[in-house]
C-alpha cells in the first residue's frame, strides 16, 4: 500500500467556495494556520450566509482572498508554488478542473479534495440532490488526491456517517455534512500543523464506480406528475431549500413548488387524474397521483416569487410539458465564471 506524507504545515491553502470552506477558514486560524483562499468570480459572488457574500465572510474574518478566472494564469500559479513547502493545498468545490501537469508543477503533486458521498460510487456534481432522489442516508467524509481525473485519486482517509431521518431536504443534508467534515477534517490538519503524518492511501476501483453530473435549478428542475408518487415527493425535496424549488405549471402559469410529503389516507387515483388539485385547506392542498397523492404546502410564482397558493382551486392540474421534461435530461456545465 503506498503512502503520503503531509506536513509540517503554516499555510493552509482553500480553493473553491462555500459555507463550509468560511467555516473551516475560521477553525484553521484558531489552530494557528495562516489561511489563504483562491476561489472563481462564481463562488466569491455566492451567498454564504443571509447577506454576506464569499468575499465579504473572508474579508471579515480578515481572511486573504484571490479571485481568479484562469488559475493557471502565470501570477496565480507562481504564488501558489512560493508556499509550496509549508502548505496543505485543499480543494472545496472548486471551479476548475486540474490537470496532472499543473498537480504537478505547482502542487508538487499534493493537492487534496474533500468529497461528501461514497467514493469511487458517487463521483461528480449535484450536490445532496442526487442522493436525496435516491433515498441515500449514508454520509461520507471522504480526503482524497486530485490526479487529474474527477474524483478518481487515491482515498487518504475517510469517515461514514448516517443522516438522522430529519434531514430531507439539500439545506438538512448540507447543514448537517458541515458539522460532521468539519469534525474530520480539523483533526487532520491539526496533526499535521507541527509534524510530519503518514496517511496510507487506498485505490479506488473504477469498475465500482458511478458519475452523477451537475444539476440546474432552472432547466433540471421541472416535475414529471406521472411517475411513481415516491419518486415525485424525492424530485421536489431535491430542489427545495437552498434552492428555489421544481418547477411546474398550473392554469398556463409557471410556479415552483416545495414543502411536500406523500399522503396515503385518501386512497388510490387513477393515471389519468395525476397533477390535479382535489383537495384545498387553509395552508395547503392535496394533488392526485398514480396510486396516492401528494399534499403541497408552498406554490410560489416563478415571476415574482410571491405566494400562489390562495390562487389554486380544486380541480386546477399541474401540468408540465413534454418538451419541458426532455429539456430536464440536457446536461448542464459550469465554468469559474457562471
Amino acid at each position: 500500500m503506498s503512502k503520503v506524507i503531509v506536513g509540517p504545515c503554516s499555510y493552509l491553502v482553500l480553493l473553491g467556495g462555500g459555507k463550509f470552506l468560511v467555516e473551516l477558514a475560521k477553525l484553521a486560524k484558531e489552530v494557528g494556520y495562516v489561511v489563504k483562499v483562491v476561489t472563481s468570480p462564481r463562488h466569491a459572488e455566492e451567498y454564504v450566509y443571509e447577506g454576506l457574500t464569499l468575499i465579504d465572510s473572508l474579508k471579515k474574518e480578515q481572511v486573504e482572498l484571490h479571485v481568479v478566472e484562469d488559475i493557471r494564469k502565470k501570477y496565480i500559479s507562481d504564488y501558489l508554488k512560493s508556499i509550496n513547502s509549508e502548505s496543505f493545498y485543499l480543494s472545496l468545490g472548486a471551479a476548475w478542473i486540474f490537470k496532472e501537469d499543473y498537480i504537478s508543477d505547482v502542487f508538487d503533486g499534493r493537492l487534496f479534495n474533500m468529497h461528501g458521498t461514497r467514493l469511487p460510487q458517487n463521483r461528480g456534481g449535484g450536490g445532496f440532490s442526487w442522493q436525496i432522489m435516491m433515498g441515500n442516508r449514508f454520509g461520507f467524509c471522504v480526503l482524497h488526491l486530485i490526479d487529474g481525473g474527477v474524483d478518481t485519486g487515491n482515498i487518504v482517509d475517510y469517515k461514514e456517517f448516517i443522516y438522522p431521518y430529519t434531514c430531507r431536504l439539500p439545506i438538512d443534508y448540507t447543514n448537517y455534512s458541515i458539522d460532521k467534515n468539519l469534525t474530520f477534517i480539523l483533526n487532520i490538519i491539526t496533526l499535521i500543523h507541527k509534524k510530519q503524518k503518514y496517511f496510507n492511501l487506498i485505490t479506488q476501483n473504477h469498475y465500482l464506480s458511478t458519475y452523477w453530473p451537475r444539476l440546474s435549478q432552472d432547466t433540471g428542475s421541472w416535475i414529471d406528475w406521472s411517475v411513481e408518487a415516491e419518486y415525485v415527493e424525492r424530485f421536489i425535496c431535491a430542489f427545495d431549500d437552498p434552492y428555489k424549488g421544481a418547477r411546474t405549471t398550473i392554469n398556463g402559469k409557471l410556479v415552483r413548488i416545495k414543502k411536500v410529503h406523500v399522503n396515503y389516507q385518501d386512497g388510490a387515483f387513477h393515471p389519468y387524474q395525476d397533477g390535479i388539485v382535489y383537495r384545498k385547506g387553509p395552508e395547503w392542498i392535496c394533488v392526485a397521483l398514480s396510486g396516492t397523492s401528494l399534499v403541497i404546502e408552498s406554490v410560489t410564482s416563478e415571476k415574482d416569487g410571491s405566494d400562489f397558493l390562495p390562487l389554486v382551486n380544486e380541480g386546477d392540474r399541474f401540468i408540465t410539458a413534454q418538451q419541458n421534461l426532455k429539456d430536464n435530461k440536457k446536461r448542464i456545465n459550469y465554468s469559474p465564471i457562471g
